[in-house]
């Protein structure tokens, strides 16, 4: 019998995240014993992070025979890490994986503090490899963060790096920061224009890549720097917060039944969850939500509040702790009529809001902030579906 092809690179996946002070060692120590509950062998599996200069962002990889040679299955078979390593990092933080052979496939998800924020997974079932309209998550992710693809599969190749084991984490944790920041011990502050040097102790050996012209090196940010960088990103993001908050309340679109009351305001993903948290309430005591007529003030009272809101990807919701697919939905939702329409409902997690039933026409999809058992908004969820 013929022995099956080996793959050479069936591609690459880990953690990512943005450079901020957290403990490697405490890092490392939740990344192994959550594999130990899995009852994995980690006697030489070590976590390896890796800086970038450029972005800011660091890559954690996990090396040793854990892996077995396949870094993307072994990341889309073990997302579960990312909440035990979100756990300890006080920003979000990122899994992937990218499939290069047989077939091309890519993914990732998003926690902070132990709690999925959204995910995505695509490997173009039926499309074309040339196709224009092919949507690659990772790809995408890498576009949005400013991110080289090929920096990314190259493992920030030639920028300072560190590694520790997973089963016995060891060493300084501010002296491995200042490692992974270049500035371990034997190093110097650069000089205007030039590299900035490796670290000597702690620094993983053989991540040496082609030098690069000084004028493309990018100048060390100070700390001062890098934290008006921050403040400055939080107060654009909380000004676009408020944008969009102002902007939802205005001429807000809203149904009444005998249940309670169910808005859907424009302009809103379910990733805007804290948008859509101001229009998930239990029981309305006092003021209304905003963009809420006030002469309904005294009639609401007590009364539930819910949203609707679109849902581009499926994978933006939960069926028990993975994100839905395609598949999984089809094998699980059920049919039911709404208006002389023919929909395929399923009670799902959003995550950061709660449960509630999507609902699908073709491509089209809402997600409602109720149970399947409670009553439907009809022309609401059939006006968003672009059926009303």
């Amino acid at each position: 019998m013929q022995a099956p092809a080996t793959i050479e690179n069936p591609g690459h996946g880990g953690l990512l995240f943005p450079f901020d002070m957290f403990r490697p060692k405490m890092l490392a120590g939740a990344l192994g014993e959550a594999l130990v509950a899995k009852v994995r062998n980690i006697v030489d599996a070590r976590l390896v992070l890796t800086l970038s200069l450029e972005s800011q962002l660091v890559l954690g990889r996990i090396e040793g025979a854990v892996v077995e040679d396949n870094p993307p299955d072994f990341w889309r078979n073990n997302l579960d890490l990312l909440m035990a390593a979100s756990q300890v990092f006080p920003r979000q933080m990122f899994a992937y994986y990218v499939y290069a052979q047989p077939e091309r496939r890519e993914g990732f998800m998003v926690a902070q503090r132990g709690q999925p924020l959204a995910a995505d997974d695509s490997e173009q079932d039926g499309l074309p490899a040339d196709d224009p309209e092919k949507r690659w998550p990772v790809t995408m992710m890498c576009e949005q963060m400013r991110l080289s693809m090929a920096d990314l599969e190259a493992g920030f190749a030639g920028c300072p790096s560190i590694e520790i084991s997973l089963l016995e984490p060891a060493g300084d944790d501010r002296e491995l920061l200042m490692t992974l920041a270049g500035r371990g011990p034997g190093t110097e502050e650069p000089q205007p224009g030039e590299p900035p040097a490796q670290a000597s102790a702690g620094a993983r050996p053989g991540r040496e890549a082609p030098a690069k012209p000084a004028a493309q090196k990018p100048r060390k940010i100070t700390a001062e720097e890098d934290q008006r960088r921050r403040d400055a990103q939080k107060a654009a993001e909380l000004e676009a917060l408020n944008n969009l908050a102002a902007k939802t309340s205005k001429n807000l679109p809203f149904v009444v039944d005998d249940h309670g009351i169910v808005v859907a305001p424009e302009g809103v993903e379910l990733a805007d969850t804290r948008v859509l948290s101001r229009y998930l309430v239990n029981a309305i005591e006092g003021n209304l939500p905003e963009g809420l007529p006030r002469e309904m003030h005294d009639a609401l009272q007590g009364k539930p509040v819910d949203f609707a809101v679109r849902v581009e990807f499926l994978s933006e919701v939960f069926r028990g702790n993975q994100p839905l697919s395609g598949p999984a939905f089809r094998e699980h939702a059920q049919t039911t009529s709404l208006g002389g329409h023919e929909l395929l409902a399923l009670e799902v997690l959003a995550p950061r809001l709660g449960s509630g039933t999507l609902f699908a026409k073709e491509r089209n999809r809402v997600f409602v902030s109720r149970k399947s058992e409670q009553p439907v908004p009809e022309k609401l969820v059939l006006s968003l579906l672009g059926l009303g």
